[in-house]
């Protein structure tokens, strides 16, 4: 009996591991993309298979991808497939080179986005890598955080603070998610150690905020008033919208605050999410920047935002907008 016993936990223990690999897998999945790489003097009609293959996710539900910038490297033209078998080219609007990220973008919109999040990671946790290795398609592969805050060097680049994990990471994995058990993106994925097994290591999301806090805002308008963050939008998820009196399934991101900014005077952080300014419902950054523009330099404003799933507030004194800023 009590060897009975320990099967069926065994089992159950099993079971529960399955579940967890399946939920996040059928939760990121669909904004996970194939990118074929056209050399030079390449192309597509001509040849039955691309110059390269790597694997992107989707961030934006305008077409706005990430992926690894060595994955670029020569490339004359992209060509991205969804989860759906759509295929669109795409372009590049930017790559850093010393983070090895690059954001991409194709001519679609309405896309099912995957959620980036930045909390700590503890070593032994599940995590579950999706990609396209060696141009296959859609693979799911499993395992654990082995390692934090690792070093590596490839060429004259040198990466650090990567999550190490012994996850397969094949190539045409490069670019891809590495996901925690509830489908949420805590890294990309961006290179593995030849003849050594069980040494992957992917880019965390904080280096990812970083570059997309540099990239991913948008130019200064007629407005001079200024927060000083990088920022997106984001959904809510459900508990955080069922927290506010209002209906609301959208906020902004904070990726980046500048320093000595009306935002990091006011203590804001990345990763909160701002929902109001005002009591004025704010869920995208074209929102932020319209109401803004009713404000005054030296003004005081209540802003309300989200911090670690809890609903905050705070007074901001937006300022003129230093030259070559944004908002």
């Amino acid at each position: 009996m009590a060897k009975m016993s320990e099967r069926n936990k065994e089992a159950e223990a099993m079971d529960a591991y399955s579940q967890a690999v399946t939920f996040a897998a059928e939760r990121v999945g669909p904004a996970v993309v194939r990118i074929d790489i056209e050399g030079a003097g390449a192309s597509f009609a001509r040849q039955s298979r691309p110059s390269g293959v790597g694997s992107g996710v989707i961030f934006g539900s305008d077409g706005r991808i990430l992926t690894n910038a060595h994955v670029l490297s020569r490339a004359q033209r992209l060509q991205i497939t969804l989860a759906d078998g759509r295929k669109f080219s795409a372009g590049v609007m930017a790559r850093d080179t010393a983070s090895d990220l690059a954001v991409l973008r194709i001519g679609a919109i309405h896309l099912p986005v995957a959620q980036l999040y930045d909390e700590p990671l503890r070593v032994g946790q599940l995590v579950i890598a999706i990609g396209n290795p060696y141009g296959l398609g859609w693979t799911v592969t499993a395992g654990v955080v082995s390692a934090l805050d690792r070093t590596l060097e490839a060429g004259q680049v040198r990466l650090s603070g990567l999550i190490q994990t012994d996850t397969p990471i094949n190539p045409g994995n490069s670019g891809g998610p590495l996901v925690d058990a509830h489908g949420r993106v805590i890294g990309i994925t961006t290179a593995m150690l030849p003849f050594a097994q069980g040494l992957g290591f992917a880019i965390p999301t904080s280096a990812i905020y970083r570059v997309l806090g540099r990239v991913v805002t948008l130019p200064p308008r007629e407005s001079e008033i200024w927060l000083g963050i990088g920022s997106m939008k984001t959904a809510l998820e459900g508990e955080l919208a069922r927290q506010l009196s209002w209906a609301q399934k959208e906020g902004v991101l904070i990726l980046e605050i500048h320093p000595g900014s009306p935002a990091d005077t006011a203590s804001l952080k990345v990763s909160d999410i701002i929902v109001a300014l005002n009591g004025q419902k704010v869920a995208d950054v074209e929102t932020l920047q319209r109401v803004m523009g009713h404000l005054k330099a030296g003004q005081a404003a209540e802003l309300t935002f989200f911090r670690e799933g809890k609903k905050r507030k705070v007074t901001v004194i937006p300022e003129r907008r230093p030259e070559a800023e944004r908002v």
